[in-house]
């Protein structure tokens, strides 16, 4: 089994070093998710932090889908890394893992709740690359964790919109390209 707080520190860390590069006239660039342009997909994972640390704790419903309104005023980077810093100090308490929570998802540890950001947010920061011009390769641990985790899941979060329609890769594909596929990503 995997650590969740390495790999959401890893991948939080690497959202962050997207945000770093968004230029602030690309706020309006489209990106993969083709419903979200730059700045709606900044306030969704802005708010998915919120939201999994409303999970982790019980405190006040925060929208992950609300993502109309500026950035909030302390900017994009400071309001993302603030946001995963307080899921990661929740999850970081003692047996906190180990809790059994009541999700969105159905009953399940916070350890596994936590694989839900991070493939969120390692899907994400490929998307916020791509639509800002930026480097798109994943850590190919990291891609093949979350592939690992959500293959055997996807047909099941598709209704939920969670993930697109399938998207077919050659076999001999990598890591990566079956990671968005999956997720209804082109590569």
């Amino acid at each position: 089994m995997h650590n969740p707080i390495e790999l959401y520190e890893a991948v939080s860390q690497g959202f962050a070093q997207a945000i770093r590069g968004v230029r602030a006239d690309q706020m309006t660039n489209a990106t993969p998710c083709t419903e979200w342009n730059v700045q709606a997909l900044l306030n969704h994972n802005i708010n998915v932090t919120g939201t999994f640390h409303r999970l982790l704790t019980a405190g006040p419903r925060v929208d992950a889908l609300e993502l109309s309104g500026p950035l909030p005023p302390k900017g994009a980077l400071a309001a993302f890394e603030a946001g995963a810093a307080r899921v990661l100090e929740v999850a970081k308490s003692p047996g906190k893992l180990e809790e059994e929570l009541d999700t969105p998802f159905g009953p399940m540890p916070a350890g596994q709740l936590l694989m839900f950001p991070f493939m969120d947010m390692l899907l994400h920061r490929w998307d916020l690359s791509k639509g800002t011009g930026q480097q798109t390769t994943m850590d190919s641990g990291l891609a093949e964790v979350c592939y690992k985790i959500f293959e055997p899941m996807a047909d099941g979060l598709r209704p939920r919109g969670i993930f697109g329609p399938a998207v077919t890769v050659p076999i001999s594909g990598s890591t990566q390209d079956k990671l968005l596929g999956l997720t209804g990503r082109n590569p």
